[in-house]
């Protein structure tokens, strides 16, 4: 018995792998398949970009809510300093009378 013939098992192996790789060939020059590749990667790429732009806006709206809230409370505080000020002030410039 010589081992120069493959099994069954393995020849069967070898075919699906030979099958495969005519497929696989077959696919990478198929013009509707490229097609659809660069299609999906549109897609891809346009969903990205608004998921970008949405994050962007989403932030920007936080930053500017943010500083108006920084602005008011600042607003707050110089009020209340200039009252204190003002109550500081008034009993010093009444004059004697």
């Amino acid at each position: 018995m010589t081992d120069d013939k493959p099994s069954r098992k393995e020849r069967a192996r070898q075919l699906r792998r030979e099958a495969y790789q005519r497929a696989k060939e077959r696919q990478a020059t198929d013009p509707k398949y490229l097609a659809m590749k660069e299609a999906a990667k549109q897609h891809r790429h346009e969903v990205y970009q608004a998921a970008k732009k949405r994050k962007k806006a989403a932030t920007a709206e936080q930053k500017r809510e943010r500083k108006q809230k920084d602005e008011g409370e600042r607003a707050a505080k110089r009020a209340a300093a200039s009252r204190e000020l003002t109550k500081m002030v008034k009993p010093a410039t009444k004059k004697p009378g």
